[in-house]
């Protein structure tokens, strides 16, 4: 695999020379590092039963398919020889363990990388079952070569090499992997830890732990699902890399517990291990999946509440969402004694425009005049489309000459507005009536406020049109 089979490569994901070798050195020491814990943590003549080697490499790739370069590879193959050949194992031996676990992370990778990023980034219904293949075709891929491997070196019989590898390199993948593909890759809001309360926050996770707790203490066939319901509720709960820190976390223990107690990681148990495999990855499988799904709706609610409450041309708030959440705003201002003004905007001879550019015209000027009046507002400002040309503007917490000044900020960069269409320039100025309350009293609500603000635009216009009229209460 090179950089030629990634397709729609991005000038982001495009690295220099240097740069390229310090990826691979940065690849290849990962791999070394995260082959050799697993390696110091295999059962006496067996492989290794934990093996984040390959599930972070597959996740960084996936990540970055731009550093899947020929010096990448080399250096990753010597991360993994370095590892056994430190560890006393054979240089053959090495050099077709380290192909076997470069072919399955290839294999996975071919089949998941087309995928978008959405889906391939834990965010959709469709996530958990694409991790769930990708991973278990890449799994096969890597028993497929290393079983023979193992069966050379280790003596254990062909068949079980085989489903011993598949399912530890399976559960391995569906350990760490999705920590690695839900890694928050931009900044994320705070949390509100006010409601729910940080307790409710917490008691999903207190639950999974009191669950799993249970579970070891009373053993049996059926205590790996224990935790099932307590992890569902985590899923509707918590952020998707959240819920994955949960499920890595409850596959290491349950492997470090298991394989402490009543289980061994070696042909010996080979049934139960590859039961236990199996069923852990079923376990793991279920919450992401639920997640996901999660996920997606409640990314299809924001995008129909936005749908309702903004205009579909201007993406300004629509008349109803703007006076609930100008209400809301006033009422603030109203407890925390601020100051509040109201804008009322129209633009002139709008008319003219349509007529003369036609209704196509209009509705560019009308986006590149909300635009230019986001430009201008503050982040704590909000616009609503009033109806046709007519726009409303709640400026919270403003003195009446700041008030003052962004009303004639608006009027200047309006008036040096130029939108272009069918090869001419179209341009248009803007009457603006401003109301502005030092301390808001019992009866100023918003609707009163509009309509004053109203009466001051037409003033506005009365007076010549482009320019601003206030009243200061």
């Amino acid at each position: 695999m090179t950089e030629a089979s990634s397709p729609k490569q991005t000038p982001s994901l495009q690295t220099t020379a240097p740069q390229a070798w310090t990826v691979a050195l940065a690849l290849g020491c990962m791999v070394f590092v995260a082959a050799l814990l697993g390696i110091l943590g295999r059962p006496l003549g067996f492989f290794s039963a934990i093996w984040p080697a390959n599930a972070l490499l597959l996740g960084v790739l996936l990540h970055k398919p731009g550093w899947l370069r020929p010096g990448s590879i080399l250096a990753v193959s010597a991360g993994y020889i370095a590892a056994d050949l430190l560890t006393g194992s054979r240089l053959d031996v090495a050099v077709l363990l380290s192909m076997a676990n470069m072919a399955g992370v290839g294999t996975a990778w071919a089949l998941m990388h087309r995928q978008s990023r959405a889906t391939l980034f834990m965010q959709r219904q469709s996530s958990a079952l694409l991790l769930f293949v990708g991973s278990g075709m890449g799994a096969l891929a890597a028993a497929i070569l290393g079983g023979p491997v193992v069966t050379a070196v280790f003596g254990t019989p062909h068949w079980q090499a085989f489903s011993m590898w598949l399912s530890s390199e399976w559960l391995n993948y569906m350990t760490f992997l999705p920590v690695v593909l839900a890694w928050p890759t931009r900044k994320q809001p705070a949390p509100n830890w006010t409601e729910p309360t940080p307790m409710r926050r917490v008691l999903p996770l207190l639950s999974v732990i009191a669950l799993e707790t249970i579970s070891y203490w009373i053993k049996g066939p059926g205590s790996l699902a224990f935790s099932l319901p307590a992890l569902i509720w985590c899923a509707l709960s918590y952020r998707i890399f959240s819920l994955t820190l949960i499920t890595a976390a409850l596959c290491l223990s349950s492997i470090i517990f298991i394989s402490l107690g009543t289980l061994e990681f070696t042909p010996a148990h080979f049934l139960e291990a590859l039961s236990f495999r199996m069923g852990l990855c079923m376990l793991v499988l279920g919450p992401l999946a639920v997640a996901g799904s999660h996920m997606a709706r409640n990314e299809l609610m924001q995008k129909l509440s936005h749908a309702v409450n903004h205009d579909f041309l201007t993406d300004a708030l629509a008349r109803g969402a703007f006076l609930k959440q100008g209400q809301r705003i006033l009422e603030r201002c109203r407890q925390d004694g601020q100051p509040f003004a109201i804008l009322m905007l129209d633009l002139d001879h709008f008319k003219q425009i349509n007529d003369s550019f036609g209704h196509a015209g209009g509705d560019q000027l009308l986006r590149s005049f909300c635009q230019t009046l986001t430009q201008v507002l503050r982040a704590q400002d909000i616009v609503g489309r009033m109806g046709g040309e007519e726009f409303a503007v709640a400026l919270p917490k403003v003195n009446a000459a700041a008030a003052q000044e962004i009303a004639k900020r608006i009027n200047r960069a309006i008036r040096e507005l130029r939108v272009p269409m069918d090869d001419q320039l179209m341009s248009a100025t803007v009457s603006i009536g401003l109301i502005h309350t030092d301390r808001l009293q019992a009866h100023q609500s918003l609707d009163l406020l509009l309509q004053d603000a109203d009466q001051a635009l037409y003033e506005a216009k009365a007076a010549g049109r482009d320019r601003v009229s206030s009243q200061l209460c």
